[in-house]
């Protein structure tokens, strides 16, 4: 920091210098008068003493105002140089403060430093003035910045808890009030609440939200869940009424009837289990055994409208274990009623079956517009995640099913361009879902163990394979030529036995055993 240099004497005011001139002039002018009187003769003694004394006096006078004037021009010029030095050194000061200080002052109070440390890493200016404002410029800074800071701790901390309650506090209370149906009091003491009393009065406020909207919710799933549950009691029991229906009547066409009446009772059934599913309940089959591939496969086509337009590609031996086998049935019906919906109503469906070492893979092909790569996004989505009425994206439920069947079972559901233009689906059942038939048990469509649900056959098919008694080869299953849902769903090639049916009965009652899955063993299985 500069010293300021002592101040130089200060000239003598030009008042006083007058005063002291006049004061000379009249000590002069006064000894000269006084010799003057004393030396001229007497009769001019007077004269002389009031013309000299006058005389006298204007001399001093204008003496003293002569120095006055010179002395006061010697003044201001004088201090005019001093204010202009003055000027100058405020310049550069100013000049200082703006280059060197004040960047100084601006760093250190931005670094938290000291108001005494900010001020003692400048030059402080000559100027007295300059130092107030400098001092004041200082304590306004140091004061600004803490503000500043303080402000940014203050939002530092809201964003930390506004980022802790949209990350932490928020997905906990939705599982909570989801999961463990815990109410608000309950939610609030198990979370560890936010400090801010706005973001704590949002919590309370969203947790009032969602525990009601949980309890509207979970309610409304229950009465569905409930009503889904009675429509799939009546329909397996208007399914065992048909099928003793079926076996009652002997005209070929109340047989047939009665066969597609089955047929749109097994869909209906399907829609029920789709929507008791959403709603956190079970499908209203469930087996014991383990169902061959074929079974599975066909048992999904029943469950479809556009059954005839399904061809099925399968050579395996492979079954699903029983506590898995209708939810593998349901997704496969899902997936191929997809298939036949979004594809045209003249073209066919493909289905492959091949197994790997990590499971039985079933691949369903269709010729239709394909999708695009947000559709594919989508629709993996939904394959992927357990979505229930409450959480669905859309209105269509058959996806939605198929997801939650994957996350409770471990299927894989993939979706790919197919090679005939339209949309692959690829279906995994893990290993653990797949076992092999047992050698000694019966024929599915000949036993009590539930088989799959295939469409009616109309009266002029089952004529058809009457007439086919009188001679070939007669598999398990009857083939039907035309148009017949067993044909159109493509021939299970099994070896042929020479053991055709006596007449048209015996070959609905075999028809028949091979649509429906066996009740009997369905009101004995474990829930899966």
């Amino acid at each position: 920091m500069s010293t300021a240099s002592p101040p130089a004497k200060a000239p003598r005011p030009p008042v006083e210098r007058a005063l002291l001139a006049w004061l000379c002039c009249v000590l002069a002018s006064g000894a000269g008068w006084v010799w003057a009187v004393t030396t001229v003769p007497a009769e001019v003694r007077e004269v002389t003493a009031w013309g000299g004394g006058g005389a006298a006096l204007a001399l001093c006078l204008s003496c003293a105002l002569t120095v006055y004037f010179a002395a006061r021009g010697r003044w201001d010029a004088t201090r005019f140089a001093h204010v202009g030095t003055e000027l100058n050194g405020v310049e550069t000061e100013l000049y200082r403060i703006g280059e060197e200080s004040l960047p100084i002052l601006v760093r250190r109070a931005r670094e938290g430093a000291p108001l005494e440390v900010m001020l003692g890493e400048i030059r402080r200016p000559a100027n007295v003035t300059l130092q107030r404002l400098l001092h004041t410029v200082a304590a306004e800074l140091h004061a600004a910045e803490q503000r500043t800071a303080a402000a940014a701790a203050a939002t530092t901390r809201h964003e930390l808890e506004a980022a802790r309650l949209t990350d932490v506090l928020l997905p906990e209370m939705v599982r909570l009030a989801r999961d463990e149906r815990a109410s608000r009091e309950t939610v609030l003491a198990a979370l560890e609440r936010p400090a801010d009393a706005e973001l704590d009065r949002l919590l309370e406020e969203i947790a009032e939200a969602v525990t009601s909207g949980e309890r509207r919710g979970g309610a409304a799933m229950a009465a569905c869940a409930n009503a889904a549950a009675r429509v799939q009691a009546q329909t397996t029991s208007l399914l065992a009424e048909l099928r003793e229906m079926e076996h009652r009547y002997g005209d070929d066409k109340v047989f047939a009837d009665l066969l597609e009446i089955d047929h749109r009772v097994s869909q209906l059934g399907r829609l029920a289990d789709s929507i008791a599913l959403l709603s956190g309940g079970r499908t209203g089959r469930r087996w014991t055994k383990p169902i061959v591939m074929e079974s599975v496969l066909r048992g999904a086509m029943g469950r479809i409208d556009a059954y005839r337009r399904v061809r099925l590609h399968n050579t395996s031996k492979a079954a699903v274990v029983g506590y898995a086998a209708e939810g593998v049935m349901h997704a496969l019906a899902e997936l191929m009623d997809n298939a036949t919906t979004f594809s045209a109503h003249g073209s066919e469906v493909h289905v492959y079956l091949e197994e790997e070492d990590a499971g039985v893979i079933i691949t369903i092909e269709d010729s239709g517009l394909g999708m695009r790569k947000r559709e594919r996004q989508r629709a993996e989505s939904l394959v992927a995640g357990p979505f229930d009425l409450r959480t669905m994206p859309g209105t269509r439920l058959g996806l939605a099913v198929v997801g939650r069947l994957n996350s409770k079972y471990g299927l894989k559901v993939n979706f790919r361009p197919s090679s005939r233009g339209g949309t692959g689906v690829v279906m995994m059942i893990p290993r653990q879902l797949v076992t092999q038939q047992r050698p000694d048990s019966p024929p599915a469509a000949l036993t009590g163990r539930p088989t799959v649900t295939v469409p009616a056959p109309a009266a002029e098919d089952l004529q058809e394979a009457a007439a086919t008694s009188s001679g070939g080869d007669w598999s398990d299953l009857p083939k039907r030529p035309r148009g017949a849902a067993l044909a159109a769903a493509g021939h299970l090639d099994l070896p042929a036995e020479p053991a055709p049916p006596a007449d048209i009965r015996e070959a609905g009652a075999r028809f028949a055993a091979f649509r429906q899955a066996g009740k009997d063993a369905s009101q004995t299985q474990d829930e899966r």
